[in-house]
């Protein structure tokens, strides 16, 4: 990273480099077209990746034994990495969860994060939970149903939000970088 100025906004999110031959670290993916592949979590800005982890490697001890997650360990020594601090990133779903967004913030380069959740086990509190509805008619009365919290008196998590929004079905979202939250109705 030191050759590259990183901005204020980046994305943070597996990488797949696709690779035809025998590996001891290539994975095969079945679902999607890449096939082989090795994996990686990425820091990408503009379409180009600042840095990486291989999934191969072994995350930092030192975070596993806070007993983070693999993948929470690569990403968060990733952000170790920046020489500055209070960087934004966007998560995708695989990533995104309160235990995940305190632990970058708490981490010495203070990095919030936000992106899209699943709803279950990932710190979404209840409060804000939208059940899909499967009938197309109530769906229509409920969609643009918009819900949030936001969780307070956390001094090490300040300014964790949750929201949902019920567009075809609930979208959960949690953020560390809202500078404010306000209603408007149209």
């Amino acid at each position: 990273m030191a050759a590259q100025d990183l901005g204020r906004c980046f994305s943070c999110d597996e990488q797949m480099i696709g690779f035809k031959g025998n590996h001891a670290d290539k994975q095969c993916i079945s679902y999607k077209k890449e096939g082989d592949v090795f994996l990686a979590d990425a820091i990408s800005q503009d379409g180009y990746t600042n840095s990486f982890f291989f999934w191969n490697m072994p995350a930092p001890k030192k975070y596993l034994d806070q007993k983070l997650s693999p993948l929470y360990s690569r990403c968060l020594f990733l952000f170790e990495q920046f020489k500055e601090k209070q960087h934004m990133g966007g998560v995708d779903n695989l990533y995104t969860s309160a235990k995940f967004l305190s632990e970058a913030y708490k981490g010495k380069n203070k990095v919030m994060l936000l992106g899209i959740t699943r709803k279950s086990c990932h710190g979404v509190p209840k409060s804000i939970l939208q059940e899909e509805i499967k009938n197309v008619k109530w769906q229509m009365r409920v969609r643009g149903t918009t819900m949030a919290a936001v969780l307070e008196g956390n001094s090490e998590c300040p300014n964790l939000v949750a929201l949902s929004v019920y567009d075809m079905k609930p979208v959960h979202f949690l953020c560390m970088a809202c500078t404010g939250l306000k209603w408007i109705e149209k």
